[in-house]
């Protein structure tokens, strides 16, 4: 008897599983492959917002993501 491959045997799991088992597979492929991660912002779009904060707030946000953030 000839061995499945693994796409084999996914397939078959999921031809048994209820629809909405299937959808929360497929998400969790997507986001395994990155392809469900969503493109960043250009930096030509994120132009407008410099310097809208003062030195002391980036000083102190800064700080915050140091912290909380590892």
């Amino acid at each position: 008897m000839q061995e499945m491959t693994v796409r084999q045997q996914i397939n078959r799991e999921l031809e048994v599983l209820p629809v909405d088992i299937q959808r929360k597979v497929l998400d969790y492929i997507t986001h395994l492959s990155g392809s469900g991660i969503p493109a960043g912002v250009p930096g030509r779009e994120l132009v407008k917002f410099a310097g809208i904060l003062s030195e002391q707030d980036a000083e102190e946000l800064k700080q915050i993501i140091e912290d909380r953030c590892e």
